[in-house]
């Protein structure tokens, strides 16, 4: 599922100013339009650290944004039973969305769709349905 929007270091920045200024919780997040909670981490973590800037993150961004994301899960349902080379070869028509079919199943099984076969079940004959 994609993630909210982190707050830049501008609107951090005035969310401790208001803070200095001695505005309370409650005042800064219904001025500023934020929940309480986004107001009381980037308070604490100011007061804790003494810094509330946004730091780079380890690792490498993920290929798809959320436009391609979107893509592939209506490819994949367009046809549950097709396999994964078939949704790969339409995905790659698509602009800008040339990757490998490793990833697409990585965001296949991050949005719920995985490759299971049905439980076998006994045939039910005349005998069999006579024991039960």
């Amino acid at each position: 599922m994609p993630r909210s929007s982190e707050l830049s270091d501008f609107e951090k920045g005035i969310i401790i100013g208001y803070h200095k200024r001695g505005r309370s919780l409650r005042d800064i997040s219904s001025y500023l339009k934020y929940p309480k909670s986004t107001v009381a981490y980037v308070i604490k973590k100011w007061k804790v650290s003494g810094d509330c800037r946004n730091v780079s993150r380890v690792g490498t961004p993920t290929k798809l944004g959320d436009r391609g994301q979107r893509v592939l899960t209506r490819e994949i349902r367009k046809n549950r039973t097709q396999p994964m080379a078939l949704i790969c070869e339409e995905f790659q028509q698509a602009p800008k969305s040339i990757v490998s079919m490793n990833t697409i199943r990585k965001e296949a099984h991050l949005h719920g769709f995985h490759g299971r076969a049905a439980a076998h079940k006994p045939l039910i004959t005349k005998s069999n349905r006579a024991a039960f």
